[in-house]
């Protein structure tokens, strides 16, 4: 499917904000409603739309979220498929995707102390230890996010959403619920999530209110298939030579239209980036453009394959 400029602009907009209305998309791109309904439909159908998923601050409910990197080992395909699965099916995971290159597999899982992080780990090394040759661990402080600016050669990245490092807000099991369920799909209409939780319409609307201006919900997104962009994605990972560069480092991220997130983790890795770009040449030519610009010590790349889960909270 050949995309033209007012797809892009619709993809534009359910990356800045995949609740909004099609009515919204429509005067904002320049369409009527009817060719905005037509047009989403279409590439959801040619899978160039994934799905649509929620940007959620799981530390304000308590939670903060670990990740692993696994390089498999003595394996076969039906041992993989197990070890998948397993992850896929735990409900303390939230995203699950294969990589390429120096790891296989990569998960991330919310816990909301230390000991239920070990005991996660103690349960999933009882079961395929013997299947993976290491793994490495690190722990989530903040995620920036930033949006998909290369869609449409954009600079500016005033809508950035950061997670993580806040302060835990009070909420109760309804609210939970809705969070559970956009996100999976933050595009579930607002009489669809009454209807399953039995609750009236205008509560749903005031909770997710609520949840939004307490920033627990920090944004909507779409899940696109990048290879059908034309595009492919890296994730980088940086060791600094001098650490006094990491902000000005950070600032620059920023404005490149490239980069869609920055994580801030705790483990020996200095500083990471995660890259949609049309080539692994042009991804050489931006790290070149990086370490020109920064006293970059080593760096190690390697690109997803595909992502199996990706949602932003626990489903438990």
């Amino acid at each position: 499917m050949k995309l033209d400029l007012k797809d892009r602009k619709i993809l534009y907009e359910l990356d800045r904000n995949a609740r909004q209305s099609n009515n919204e998309i429509a005067k904002r791109v320049g369409l009527n409603k009817n060719t905005v309904n037509y047009k989403i439909i279409r590439m959801q159908e040619e899978k160039i739309i994934l799905g649509y998923y929620s940007v959620i601050d799981s530390s304000k409910l308590g939670y903060f979220s670990m990740r692993v990197y696994l390089k498999f080992f003595n394996t076969t395909e039906s041992k993989e498929k197990e070890i998948i699965e397993w992850l896929n099916k735990n409900p303390q995971v939230g995203v699950l995707a294969r990589i390429e290159n120096i790891y296989d597999l990569v998960f991330m899982a919310w816990a909301k102390d230390i000991y239920e992080i070990e005991a996660f780990l103690n349960e999933f090394k009882k079961k395929f230890r013997k299947h993976f040759w290491n793994e490495k661990v690190h722990i989530f402080a903040r995620v920036e996010h930033f949006k998909r600016k290369y869609l449409l050669d954009k600079k500016d990245n005033s809508e950035e959403e950061t997670i993580g490092g806040r302060e835990i807000v009070k909420y109760d099991e309804l609210d939970m619920k809705i969070l559970q369920i956009l996100a999976k799909n933050s595009r579930t209409p607002l009489i669809e999530i009454s209807d399953k939780l039995k609750k009236p319409p205008r509560t749903i609307a005031f909770r997710i209110k609520q949840l939004e201006k307490n920033k627990v919900i920090m944004g909507y997104r779409v899940n696109l298939n990048l290879e059908k962009l034309g595009y492919e994605y890296y994730k980088v990972n940086f060791i600094l030579n001098d650490y006094s560069q990491y902000e000005a480092l950070n600032e620059f991220c920023k404005i490149n239209k490239n980069i869609i997130y920055v994580d801030h983790t705790i483990g020996e890795i200095d500083f990471e980036i995660d890259v949609e770009i049309e080539n692994r040449k042009e991804l050489i030519k931006l790290l070149g453009e990086i370490k020109s610009k920064f006293n970059i010590r080593d760096s190690e790349a390697f690109s997803y394959k595909e992502y199996i889960k990706l949602e932003s909270i626990p489903q438990s």
